[in-house]
Formats: structure tokens, sequence, C-alpha cells
């Protein structure tokens, strides 16, 4: 497994990740994200080193839940009780499956390759 971060915006997401998954989000319902394709969030010390989330400046007042599920992960933000949209965003640390090891073409040397073609 590899770490990744997602920003959840309020209507669109950016995703960076070295790992090998399609991870997408979708806006369920006021205050309700969805985030398909990882393997949950990165654990809190001290069984790993996840930081779970980061909320923006714009909305440092809400609160997010996470529940991960069927393969699912599921974000709640809510300020005062209520289900709230991001205005901008939170960054997520979660866990993606790791990228599959690329083979790379053994080089040759201008006279291994000379001997090679003779």
């Amino acid at each position: 497994m590899r770490r990744a971060a997602i920003n959840v915006l309020g209507a669109t997401y950016d995703f960076v990740t070295q790992g090998d998954t399609a991870v997408t989000y979708s806006r369920e319902s006021k205050g309700v994200y969805k985030v398909y394709g990882c393997l949950g969030r990165v654990p809190f010390p001290p069984v790993d080193d996840g930081w779970g989330c980061t909320v923006n400046q714009v909305d440092n007042r809400a609160d997010v839940e996470t529940d991960f599920a069927d393969g699912v992960l599921t974000v709640t933000v809510t300020k005062d009780g209520q289900p709230y949209d991001l205005k901008h965003m939170i960054t997520l640390h979660i866990l993606v499956p790791d990228a599959p090891e690329v083979e790379m073409p053994q080089m040759l040397r201008a006279d291994e390759k000379q001997r090679a073609e003779a």
C-alpha cells in the first residue's frame, strides 16, 4: 500500500498519488462526500503515521467524520451540528494500492551493442 492525499473540494476534487488506482470522489448530499478506490485512511500513531485530515481555514469550524466500509470512504462534514457543504476543501490522508513494478529495459554499452549486432 502507498499513501496519498486527496483534496475534497466543494464541488470537485484534486488527487495526488503514486499508487495504481483510479480514486474518484462524489458529493452525495449536503455535507456528505464519498471517496472510491482507496483502502481507507492512513491509521493514526502508534499503528502508523497517519495525520487524518486537514480542514482549510475557510472551513475551519467544520467537523469532519469518516467511515470506511465496503471499499468506500464516507466523509461527513458538519458545522454547529448541521450538515455543511465545504466552501473550500479538506485534505484526507488515505491509502491506495501499490503501483505495479515496471521493468526497465537493460541498456547496452556501445561496444556491447556492436558485438551483439555482429
